[in-house]
């Protein structure tokens, strides 16, 4: 099963686990520093739009993580330079982005951890990652305002359905710009012939993608607090790893039937 195969593979490089459980702990520390402990138990979901890196801050709607821009938005007195510090932890996260990619690549076709291989990949793709993030960023906002101008309440409820709708179409595209080494436009085309040709195995895996990080982002809120924030980097580091292992192993090998059949034709 892939399931047992990617655990095989999480257990066997657990730098894999270690590289994004640090920078969530770093970006947790450096938020908490800044606003403090902001926010309070409350029942709240967050449904994800990220691929790749594995964060808390992706799962959480309580602004804290120097990471997330939305620590910006935070009730808190925010010293004068906090975007300094949260517009380089998101360049650092696009940076690791692609090395954490790379990283995924390389175990699932039976790889050691290679720190070359990593820092060449965040080097290379890290300004695609940017932008991505600012296509991301920009857009919900437009899209957003525009649809909530337009029908009100139902429109926060639209823009959710449509972003959600965007990211299972484009579920591969990170995964795409660094295994393929494609600029993001090439990619937004590629990455849905992927899908295309692994459609049972992708939207199985995203339905429990959702499930496990709907049900992580509900207990996070229900349970705020800086204990159970560390414990949910430990778990969610774990389990979104072994999620994003398993979605690098179904595009790998629907990478090489495709790649086969071409070579057949």
């Amino acid at each position: 099963m892939l399931v047992v195969e990617a655990i095989k593979k999480v257990h066997r490089h657990f730098t894999l686990i270690f590289l994004p459980v640090m920078f969530d702990l770093l970006s947790f520390v450096v938020g908490w520093l800044m606003v403090g402990m902001d926010g309070k138990e409350r029942i709240s979901i967050r449904l994800i739009l990220e691929m790749g890196l594995p964060s808390v801050s992706h799962v959480s709607n309580i602004p804290l993580f120097a990471n997330n821009i939305d620590l910006l938005k935070s009730s808190g007195n925010l010293p004068s330079f906090s975007w300094l510090i949260v517009i380089g932890l998101i360049i650092i996260g696009a940076f690791l982005q692609g090395g954490y990619i790379s990283f995924l690549f390389s175990i699932v076709n039976g790889k050691a951890f290679d720190i070359s291989n990593f820092l060449h990949a965040g080097k290379k793709n890290w300004i695609q990652f940017i932008f991505l993030w600012l296509i991301l960023f920009l857009g919900k906002i437009s899209v957003t305002a525009f649809l909530v101008l337009m029908f009100k309440i139902i429109g926060v409820f639209a823009a959710l359905v449509l972003f959600i709708c965007l990211r299972i179409l484009f579920i591969y595209l990170e995964f795409t710009i660094v295994v393929d080494g494609v600029s993001m436009a090439a990619a937004f085309k590629t990455c849905r012939g992927y899908l295309k040709k692994s459609l049972f195995p992708s939207f199985s895996l995203i339905f429990i993608m959702y499930f496990i990080s709907s049900l992580m982002s509900y207990l996070i809120h229900m349970y705020w607090g800086p204990y159970s924030i560390i414990a949910s980097i430990f778990v969610y580091g774990y389990l979104m790893s072994v999620i994003q292992t398993i979605f690098m192993m179904i595009l790998c090998r629907t990478r090489d039937e495709l790649n086969y059949q071409i070579k057949a034709a």
